[in-house]
């Protein structure tokens, strides 16, 4: 079951923010971000057909020497949950948005190709930006946590690229983790993020036929995890004519170790919409930290 709230605030200056929260056992935001997209191309009349596409979603490939029966590393099981399905933290998760422009993030594909021109571990012209930023954030995180052995990260992504424009809601999220040397450098990672996903869904699905769903588990933040919703249209609604001028996403009941979110930038600014939006929750003290940190290294805020 899904609990959907939506809030609205008016501004005396003329304006509107409207707010989605969207309760889900897996928080799947392109679910969320269709859905408030719909709702507003009803709210003027344009009522989607009753007959929508039935998505074909592939099963993922597991490599050979990939274990099905093993326990999931994405997900760990809450030792505290209320009755939010907030799993119990040590410490007080922040959220703050960094806004990296289309200059910023070419400045930051030259540094990956400078890299790769030595290392021989990465193609620019493939590798997204997804994978350049949680790189980038990788090594700053690890840098302050003194971090630099191999750790199990959480990569999310999404599963439907050829959605149909009417098509029937589904969760396409897939979960994979990868196992990455923090000791090494922006490039490796990069790549590493594109091509050494291992996807755990199935092996979840087991997991909770298994426990026959009574167990409680927390996806975002067990692990770092990294959540790419670059092709998320999150500027698809329309109130009165108007798109918005500026979209986010944040996640609630995020463990300890973080999340990190890449969304599109806004389409009106200076780079026309080419830049990216970057949310990330951590510890508080390291989210301050990494604040200073790709400020004084990057110039970003």
């Amino acid at each position: 079951m899904i609990c959907i709230i939506n809030i609205f605030t008016w501004f005396k200056c003329g304006g509107l923010s409207v707010g989605l929260s969207w309760a889900h056992v897996l928080g799947d935001a392109f679910s969320a971000f269709n859905f408030i997209t719909k709702w507003s191309q009803i709210l003027v009349g344009q009522i989607p057909p009753k007959s929508l596409h039935t998505p074909n979603i592939k099963e993922p490939e597991f490599p050979p020497s990939y274990n099905i029966n093993e326990n999931p590393i994405s997900i760990k099981k809450a030792t505290v949950v209320g009755e939010y399905w907030l799993g119990a933290n040590n410490s007080d998760v922040v959220t703050h948005s960094f806004h990296f422009t289309f200059k910023q993030l070419q400045h930051l594909v030259t540094a990956t190709s400078n890299q790769s021109q030595i290392t021989n571990t990465i193609k620019t012209n493939k590798t997204s930006y997804f994978e350049i930023i949680s790189a980038m954030l990788l090594k700053s995180i690890a840098h302050i946590r003194g971090d630099f052995g191999t750790r199990v990260l959480t990569i999310c992504t999404n599963n439907n690229s050829n959605r149909y424009e009417n098509e029937f809601p589904n969760n396409g999220l897939v979960l994979s983790k990868i196992e990455a040397d923090l000791g090494a450098d922006m490039s490796y990672l990069a790549r590493l993020i594109e091509e050494k996903k291992m996807v755990e869904n199935h092996i979840m699905e087991k997991l909770i036929e298994k426990d026959e769903g009574k167990e409680d588990y927390i996806v975002y933040g067990a692990n770092l995890t990294f959540v790419d919703l670059e092709e998320a249209e999150i500027y698809g609604v329309k109130l009165n004519g108007h798109k918005p001028i500026m979209a986010n996403c944040t996640i609630h009941g995020v463990g300890d170790q973080g999340v990190v979110l890449v969304l599109p930038a806004p389409e009106d600014i200076d780079d026309a919409g080419n830049g990216r939006i970057v949310t990330v929750s951590l510890p508080e003290k390291e989210l301050n930290q990494l604040k200073d940190k790709i400020r004084k290294e990057w110039s970003i805020v």
